[in-house]
């Protein structure tokens, strides 16, 4: 009998047997089931134990999911995944399922002295095991559990219990989100959208995602809408998603309620409203979305900059670069309370560290000045080659000048070359005078001409340093001039 059919016949018995026309009383976990059903979890839990005892596998799989939930007992993920690795060990497809989640979330914790001991043998919690955790998902999924296909999908993608596998990860989405199951809709529209296949492939993704926004599912919402905004993967619709944004906002989703506020306080496909903006991002951050936090403080920071400078920490405190450059800055110069030029370069090295090129860049300045840190030529050399090699067009200048000058490295005149004509490539005027600054005072031999045509070029610009140093090749002009004896 298949298990839709032992559902049917368990419905049919429920019902039969809540209006008198069983001809008997109903067996005993039907008579569980719909104790659970009619509100009476703790009678259930009464009639399940020693069925579940007995080796009962649907007696086992209802008592783990009272004891996860905490519906009639109190509420125990230890003996919830005893019950459901009980059913499993009978190859239950769904505790297999259940048993797999619980593993890989680890939610809850060990009970702790001898009366708690003694009251819970099997501790209250669950220790993480991911590994497991996969191996029972893909077995689940192996028999046909659209969940643990879901599941199976999402480890495999996010490298959760053993290497990232996105064809496996492929493999388990695809049955499971053509069964309607919104998780791997969701899924599969991340990998196509994301890249993860090959090139990215919005027009794959967008009916993916919208299969399971129309589910309900609010992260699919939210990217669908995305999608749309930008007409990623067919035409833009901004109404559309703007409602798709409200529908993901009203069941609480941080980054839909954040991009609600930031489309509040840009005035962008809606009403411009900065205490409607400020609402939603206020919102966004009661629900977590460390995003919306760093949006707060970008919004207060000329307002009330105290109120910034505690935005952007509480974003900076988990892990948000761009919050930790902020506060840095907020820190070295002091704005929104006292300047704390130490504390400001532990957040640069905080977020530089993290990977964030202009905090990298801000922390060679800081070495190379010693604000806030010892004076290291070498760390800010180090520091500003990080963020040249990451793009930075101004760590180049600061790199170049190092290699040019020999400080905090050898003196390499031909990498400062290099670095310097990136840097110009990039636009950048400072790189224009320093390598003028090389040809005319670094370089062996000197070519003050190719040195006065840079400086000129960027005189002509608007750089100032660059005709002061052009008064400077005028004064070693006349000097040699004047050394120089005449001709006879």
């Amino acid at each position: 009998m298949s298990r839709n059919d032992r559902h049917d016949k368990g419905l049919i018995g429920r019902t039969l047997a809540r209006f008198g026309l069983g001809g008997g009383e109903p067996a005993p976990l039907e008579q569980a089931r719909l104790d659970i059903a009619e509100g009476r979890p703790a009678e259930a839990a009464r009639r399940l134990a020693p069925m579940a005892r007995a080796g009962d596998a649907e007696a086992q799989i209802e008592l783990a999911r009272l004891y996860e939930t905490g519906r009639g007992v109190v509420r125990n993920l230890a003996d919830a995944a005893m019950w459901y690795e009980a059913a499993a060990n009978r190859d239950h497809p769904e505790a297999i399922a259940r048993l797999a989640t619980l593993l890989m979330s680890g939610d809850g914790a060990a009970a702790g002295g001898a009366v708690l001991s003694a009251l819970f043998p099997n501790g209250v919690g669950v220790g993480r095991e991911p590994e497991k955790a996969r191996e029972l998902a893909v077995r689940a999924a192996e028999k046909g559990h659209v969940a643990a296909q879901a599941l199976a999908g999402y480890l495999h993608a996010a490298g959760i219990g053993g290497p990232v596998d996105m064809a496996a990860a492929l493999a388990f989405y695809r049955p499971a989100a053509e069964a309607g199951n919104a998780e791997a809709a969701l899924g599969l529209g991340t990998l196509f959208a994301g890249g993860h296949l090959g090139k990215a492939d919005f027009a794959t993704a967008r009916p993916w995602f919208s299969r399971a926004a129309e589910s309900g599912n609010a992260t699919a919402q939210t990217s669908l809408a995305v999608d749309l905004l930008q007409g990623l993967g067919g035409p833009a619709d901004a109404p559309r998603a703007v409602e798709l944004l409200g529908r993901a906002a009203a069941i609480g989703h941080g980054p839909a309620l954040r991009m609600l506020g930031v489309m509040h306080l840009q005035g962008g496909h809606v009403t411009r409203d900065l205490a409607q903006g400020e609402t939603f991002l206020r919102s966004a951050v009661a629900r977590g979305d460390v995003e919306a936090a760093f949006r707060l403080g970008e919004l207060e920071a000329e307002r009330v900059p105290g109120e910034a400078r505690e935005w952007y920490r509480r974003a900076a405190e988990h892990g948000h670069k761009g919050a930790m450059r902020a506060l840095a800055e907020m820190l070295r110069h002091g704005r929104g309370g006292p300047r704390d030029a130490v504390a400001a370069s532990q957040w640069l090295r905080a977020a530089a560290e993290a990977g964030d090129r202009d905090a990298q860049f801000g922390l060679g300045v800081a070495y190379a000045v010693g604000d806030g840190v010892g004076c290291d030529l070498g760390a800010a050399a180090s520091w500003s080659q990080r963020a040249a090699e990451a793009g930075h067009s101004a760590a180049k200048v600061n790199l170049g000048r190092f290699f040019m000058q020999g400080a905090g490295v050898a003196r390499d005149p031909a990498v400062a070359l290099r670095w310097l004509r990136s840097a110009i490539d990039d636009g950048e005027l400072a790189a224009i005078v320093a390598l003028g600054e090389l040809f005319a005072f670094w370089a062996e031999p000197a070519d003050p001409v190719r040195a006065r045509a840079l400086f000129e070029h960027a005189a002509r610009i608007g750089d100032a340093r660059a005709r002061d140093l052009l008064d400077r090749l005028d004064r070693d002009d006349a000097e040699r001039a004047a050394r120089t004896p005449p001709r006879p």
